[in-house]
């Protein structure tokens, strides 16, 4: 294990440490130097991500094929996803693609959490230069990694990125913002589509970013602050990147269930269906009224005819 740990120190922890003190080195706020970092690393990435982005416009341009697909198999799950995957495939779709930018973020995540690590824990500036690359500058006292942004609003709100956020500011930031880019990220054709099964779909596509959301403030509470900072950087930027290849999604679209289905209005369709004989049936009593009536008028009219001849 401690192979393990040495290597992903070499290859992914320390290099993430050095930026954070050149950073730190020139703008001498740790804050900012995270947010730096993280435009770097979503910099490096745009590659990925606009490939990410445009594989997700194509899907939510095939949404009409997918609804369809969905209707023409519903009885069959193992024939739906096959279908689907062959109308991913004729259009160049992979679904690597979409998790390819996830899987590379995650260790840069843990790298930067362990980074973090390092600048608390070890209050030696020895210890901390002996980590730094020799091509860099060295640190002369130890890096103050408190953020001062928000005294402005009270000013005992002074956080550690070390430790995890006392005031709940950048936890909170950081479920907002995951709530956006999540709805962002979701088709917005589903919300125009009368069908329940889809209308399911679509409600569920509007819980689940709460669920996230609820998962994501959690665990900022639980870790350092300075990993919020970074979360809520990074998908502010990928929001801006993906308003501009597939624009808002579903960030404003309200589930629509009112016209699903329920017992009650397939009772309501079948009551009116019983009830139309009967009014049918009431016009042809009326009827046959009309003419009795009409014929007994006729009646006593023929006998005063005969009884003043």
């Amino acid at each position: 294990m401690s192979l393990i740990s040495n290597f992903f120190n070499v290859v992914i922890t320390y290099p993430i440490f050095n930026v954070l003190m050149l950073l730190y080195h020139l703008f001498g706020d740790f804050g900012l130097s995270i947010i730096v970092l993280t435009l770097a690393i979503t910099a490096l990435l745009l590659p990925l991500t606009l490939r990410q982005l445009k594989s997700m416009k194509v899907t939510l341009a095939l949404q009409p094929e997918l609804a369809e697909i969905r209707r023409r198999h519903a009885q069959d799950l193992k024939a739906q996803h096959e279908a689907t995957q062959e109308l991913y495939k004729q259009h160049g779709i992979s679904s690597a693609s979409s998790f390819l930018p996830l899987l590379i973020q995650f260790p840069i995540f843990i790298g930067l959490y362990s980074a973090l690590n390092i600048v608390l824990n070890h209050a030696s500036i020895a210890h901390l230069n002996s980590i730094i690359y020799p091509f860099l500058p060295q640190l002369s006292s130890i890096p103050n990694i408190d953020l001062n942004w928000f005294t402005f609003l009270n000013s005992a709100w002074h956080i550690s990125l070390g430790v995890p956020d006392p005031t709940h500011i950048l936890p909170i930031l950081a479920g907002v913002v995951t709530f956006v880019q999540m709805r962002m990220s979701q088709p917005h054709a589903i919300a125009e589509i009368q069908d329940a099964t889809l209308q399911l779909t679509q409600l569920m596509q509007f819980i689940l970013p709460l669920i996230m959301v609820l998962i994501t403030i959690f665990f900022a509470w639980q870790l350092a602050a300075g990993l919020a900072l970074y979360r809520t950087t990074s998908l502010l930027l990928n929001m801006i990147q993906q308003y501009f290849v597939t624009g808002r999604g579903s960030l404003f679209a309200v589930p629509h269930v009112g016209g699903i289905p329920d017992n009650g209005g397939l009772k309501n369709g079948t009551q009116r269906q019983q009830t139309q004989p009967r009014h049918r049936s009431s016009s042809s009593r009326g009827s046959v009224q009309s003419k009795g009536a009409y014929a007994r008028r006729h009646k006593r009219g023929s006998k005063k005819n005969r009884r003043r001849d």
